[in-house]
């Protein structure tokens, strides 16, 4: 029997993905108990100070005290953001496999010419890229949000029981999980050593990137000035986070027949254009030999790629 070329691109392309699959498995693989351990702790262990261990932290997480003028800093603080430990070697390593994946499906799938398909592979490589660091971040920022509340509380029954400010945030770091674990650790490290609460909480803000977290910075610099019974405003900073995220759920179900259309639409045409070239093999010949294809196929992909844009702002809300 003979294999149609078709045939032979599919194999081709499940072959790769295989490949890729492996990789990627092979790179992320570590032990299911390494999410719970905080590194900071495992710094201080290794470190002979609090500010060589700090150092050392920021660093596997991309950030540095000295930025490069070539650095793209929304890029970069997306990045921490994310929470990846990752060396640049083998991050250039993932944005090299997504650039010849790229360049793979566009060989599969779109009728460009060689100069064509690296300038798609390079935009795909660094598109997927960002994409994939920006769910990373969003995951972290959800996942902070939902501990954030019952840290909250753990603060208030620290106060409740005569400690002071201090000890209950490094009885939150001691308590909790990643993220907030060791983002907590790292605010008590700043303030053991010396560092002015609202500095140290700002520092927080620019490491993790939740909106919510701004409201715990305000609370804990205005009472510090003005007082107050501190864990009572926090009791209540924690029930009000609840009822946002209550609010959120409740937004996300009843948005989630829109966000569905939107994924639908915009799959749509990919699965349109696979499903006429899988049945009619020939029916995009003429256009191809016409010289404009590649020309029509951006003009196309520019415009889905705007489309995409307004029905993401349409199905997610701000609230």
């Amino acid at each position: 029997m003979e294999l149609t070329p078709l045939i032979i691109y599919g194999l081709i392309f499940v072959a790769t993905l295989l490949l890729v699959d492996g990789l990627l498995r092979w790179m992320f693989r570590r032990r299911a108990k390494s999410a719970d351990i905080r590194n900071r702790l495992q710094g201080l262990k290794a470190r002979k100070d609090q500010q060589s261990a700090y150092n050392e932290f920021l660093s596997r997480r991309g950030i540095s005290e000295r930025e490069s003028i070539f650095s793209l800093r929304w890029i970069n603080r997306m990045y921490v953001q994310s929470g990846i430990e990752m060396p640049v070697t083998r991050r250039i390593a993932y944005v090299v496999l997504f650039i010849l994946g790229g360049w793979v499906i566009s060989i599969l799938t779109l009728p460009f010419p060689l100069f064509g398909q690296v300038v798609f592979a390079i935009l795909f490589g660094i598109g997927l890229t960002i994409g994939v660091v920006y769910m990373k971040r969003r995951r972290r920022i959800s996942r902070f949000i939902a501990q954030l509340a019952p840290a909250i509380e753990i603060m208030v029954r620290s106060l409740n029981a005569g400690h002071p400010t201090s000890s209950s945030i490094a009885l939150v770091s001691k308590e909790m999980n990643d993220p907030i674990g060791s983002e907590f650790g790292l605010l008590n490290d700043q303030l053991t050593f010396g560092l002015a609460m609202d500095a140290a909480l700002q520092n927080m803000i620019e490491r993790v990137g939740a909106e919510e977290l701004k409201l715990l910075a305000v609370t804990l610099t205005v009472q510090r000035d003005t007082g107050g019974n501190l864990a009572e405003i926090l009791l209540n900073l924690a029930k009000m986070i609840r009822d946002r995220l209550m609010m959120k759920a409740k937004i996300r179900a009843i948005s989630a027949e829109g966000r569905f259309t939107a994924v639908i639409m915009a799959v749509f045409p990919f699965f349109l254009y696979w499903m006429i070239k899988t049945l009619v093999p020939d029916y995009f010949d003429t256009v191809i030999e016409s010289g404009y294809a590649g020309t029509i196929v951006t003009v196309c992909l520019i415009l889905m790629a705007f489309g995409i844009f307004i029905l993401y702002r349409l199905v997610n809300f701000d609230f």
